[in-house]
This record gives C-alpha cells, sequence and structure tokens, in this order.
C-alpha cells in the first residue's frame, strides 16, 4: 500500500523536475501537453502553500504527483454533471501524473482510493476531472477507475492555448 503525503515548499524544484521528465518523455497515449508554462515554478509553489499539492515518492525518488482541491471554472460549471454538488462538495483533480517507468503498478489505482477515501469521509459528493482531448491514457485510466464522460468544452488557458477538455465525474454515493 502506497502513501501519498502533502508536498513541502523545499521539493518545489523537485516537483517542476517530476513534471519535465513527464514532458519530456514521448509516450503515444499519455499526451497531457503541458509545456515549459504548465505546471510551472509558481503554480507548483502556490499549490504547495495551499496544501493542495500531494506527492508519492519510492527509493526517495517522486513518482507520482496530484493537485486536489476544488477549484474549477470557466465553461466547467455549465457543464451537465450528473451529480448536483456545490463546489464545496466536490474533490477536483489537477495536475495528476505518475513516472513513465512506473506505469502499469497500479499507482493511479492506489492514489485514487486514497482521494476516494478521503472524499467520503469528508461528505464530498463527486470527483471531477478534465483530461485535455487527445491525452487517451489518461483517459483510459480514469474510465477504468470508474469516473463516466459528462462533456467536452472548449476553454483557453495560456500554458496551453485554446484546447477541447474532455470532462468526467466519480459519483461518491
Amino acid at each position: 500500500m502506497i502513501q501519498i503525503r502533502r508536498a513541502k515548499i523545499h521539493e518545489s524544484m523537485d516537483i517542476l523536475d517530476f513534471y519535465r521528465n513527464i514532458i519530456n518523455t514521448p509516450n503515444d497515449d499519455f499526451n497531457p501537453k503541458w509545456n515549459e508554462n504548465y505546471p510551472d515554478l509558481k503554480y507548483i509553489e502556490n499549490s504547495i502553500l495551499k496544501e493542495e499539492l500531494y506527492i508519492y515518492k519510492h527509493d526517495k525518488k517522486i513518482v507520482s504527483s496530484i493537485i486536489v482541491n476544488n477549484n474549477f471554472g470557466g465553461r466547467y460549471n455549465d457543464a451537465n454533471w450528473t451529480v448536483n454538488a456545490e463546489a464545496s462538495e466536490t474533490v477536483v483533480i489537477h495536475a495528476f501524473a505518475v513516472d513513465p517507468s512506473c506505469r502499469g503498478k497500479k499507482i493511479s489505482k492506489e492514489i485514487f482510493n486514497i482521494i476516494r477515501k478521503y472524499s467520503l469521509k469528508n461528505n464530498k459528493k463527486a470527483i471531477r476531472v478534465d483530461i485535455i482531448y487527445g491525452n487517451d491514457g489518461a483517459e483510459s485510466v480514469f474510465k477504468h477507475l470508474g469516473f463516466k464522460y459528462i462533456d467536452t468544452v472548449e476553454e483557453y488557458y495560456d500554458a496551453v492555448g485554446f484546447e477541447r477538455f474532455l470532462l468526467y465525474e466519480y459519483d461518491l454515493k
């Protein structure tokens, strides 16, 4: 059983290096379309200071990172979510990644189970995630975990430009 923990500010550069490794490792299935603008050091540090960034280390190496909060904005609020929930009643997953050398070891499943247990304990109604269009590997992982496709929205973010995002939801009932 793995354990995730909140990242510490002195780990910011290690976390940035972890994400840069994800970005620079070619993979046909996992294509988050991240770049030097996202996730960047400022985003990582802000997420750590807000106590929203969690990491999993194995043999002193970061092998997974995830940001968990209840922030969804823009057109996501207009989606036809199947679970009627206020933002405070949801958990939203951002910037979730597993080191390419560790894929296939059920790390995503174990981390999701930790998040699910936390969400249930804290009376949340749903877990939500957006997946950039074309990131087939991430979409497959979340479907396998039991997330249901809700909608596709188009959003502009400085880091990736104008893109389509697939919205998925996990009903905690």
